[in-house]
């Protein structure tokens, strides 16, 4: 996911033949093998699933250059989909998000989002906490 959103940061808009292509190249191969396509094809469809890429018309482009700019409830299913099942220090989570979305580094902003998430999701029944730090889903 993080090499598709490097792809895709300068906004510009591929179709899906070139935006195979432009991660295949991102990922440093010569040449796109049955095999590849098939796995560089999938990974763009979970992008497009995340909500990293937006796939209007036939041509991918970046959905938000950053996290605060996804909208709230969104960010919330993809929060539990990122976490899995475990418990998880906040910040651990926090972390897991960030990269489930496609993102290399956490930054404070990101920080700020993924603690009002976890707040939110708490206050709707979607998580546990154990102690202060600790957080699971329901």
């Amino acid at each position: 996911m993080r090499v598709i959103r490097r792809v895709f940061i300068n906004g510009d808009a591929f179709d899906r033949a070139q935006a195979l292509r432009a991660v295949n190249a991102e990922l440093g191969n010569q040449r796109l093998g049955p095999r590849l396509h098939g796995e560089i094809d999938g990974a763009i469809r979970i992008a497009v699933r995340r909500g990293i890429l937006d796939n209007s018309n036939g041509e991918l482009r970046l959905l938000a250059r950053s996290l605060e700019d996804y909208d709230r409830n969104f960010l919330k299913k993809q929060f539990l989909a990122a976490m899995g099942r475990g418990w998880l220090e906040r910040e651990e989570a926090i972390r897991m998000l960030s990269r489930w979305m496609g993102y290399s580094r956490t930054t404070e902003g990101m920080m700020a989002v993924g603690k009002s998430l976890i707040n939110g999701l708490i206050r709707e029944g979607m998580l546990e906490v154990e102690g202060r730090e600790r957080v699971r889903k329901v």
